[in-house]
């Protein structure tokens, strides 16, 4: 039997630490099958890693687009390269369900769409189709912006319990916005009841304060929010007659979406 000469022994300690730290960072990424958001506490923990190890092992995946940091609740959220790997990867029938629900929203109101889904606080923009028109918005495609101002983030959180929306916001002030300024946590639930009872939410120049934009919520079989799709215009053309038509339109597709589980 050929015996290890030292070379040997440490090439081979190398290439087991290597595979080690691959491992850390794959199981690592596989806590987002089950967690919006992950703290440096809570993944020390489950992995049985020191804190400093996972803090370098977050720091790689931020350096490299897969994690994206959230001050306000010091915890990372999927980045925008590991939602594309997981969008090249996914061919289910329900991307292609929700893929036809964007393509029908921007057929019926001719501005540009988006699908986006909830990460923490955040929305995260996945998929896009531009307007033809000249004066448009434009793609968002890989943007976050604070959940609870955005039409996208607001139809998400229509769909889940009230319960669940005191985790995601544990404070009674959110935050605020240039046109709303400081935004309160029971005025949010309040303005969610309104979602849930026309079935599209709004959002009048709270995130852009050029741009108009509205979004219903397609959910998966158990009525959970799986993504959202949102129709957007500049404020020249998305007024309130605009917001209202745009709205129905986008409840009616996703009304149809959600209608295949039942």
């Amino acid at each position: 039997m050929e015996n290890l000469t030292s070379g040997d022994e440490a090439r081979g300690s190398r290439r087991a630490g290597e595979i080690g730290a691959a491992a850390n960072v794959l199981m690592l990424l596989r806590m987002f099958e089950s967690e919006d958001e992950i703290g440096i506490g809570v993944a020390s923990k489950r992995l049985q890693l020191s804190r400093s190890t996972v803090h370098r092992l977050f720091t790689t995946l931020l350096l490299h687009g897969f994690v994206e940091h959230r001050a306000s609740t010091r915890s990372y959220v999927p980045g925008p390269a590991l939602t594309a790997i997981g969008r090249s990867v996914c061919r289910s029938s329900d991307e292609d369900a929700m893929t036809g629900a964007l393509v029908e929203l921007a057929e019926l109101t001719r501005e540009t769409v988006h699908l986006a889904v909830l990460r923490g606080d955040h929305v995260l923009y996945l998929n896009s189709i531009e307007s033809e028109y000249s004066v448009r918005t434009r793609s968002r495609v890989g943007w976050t912006l604070p959940s609870h101002s955005a039409a996208a983030g607001k139809a998400l959180l229509s769909a889940m319990s009230d319960e669940e929306i005191l985790k995601i916001f544990p404070f009674e002030i959110i935050g605020g916005t240039p046109q709303r300024g400081q935004l309160r946590r029971v005025d949010l639930l309040a303005e969610l009841e309104l979602v849930r009872a026309r079935g599209y939410a709004t959002n009048n120049g709270e995130s852009e304060p050029d741009v108009s934009a509205v979004a219903a919520v397609l959910c998966d079989p158990l009525g959970r929010p799986q993504a959202a799709i949102a129709a957007t215009a500049p404020k020249s053309r998305g007024d309130g007659t605009w917001m209202r038509e745009a709205g129905e339109m986008a409840a009616a597709v996703a009304n149809r979406y959600n209608l295949r589980f039942r």
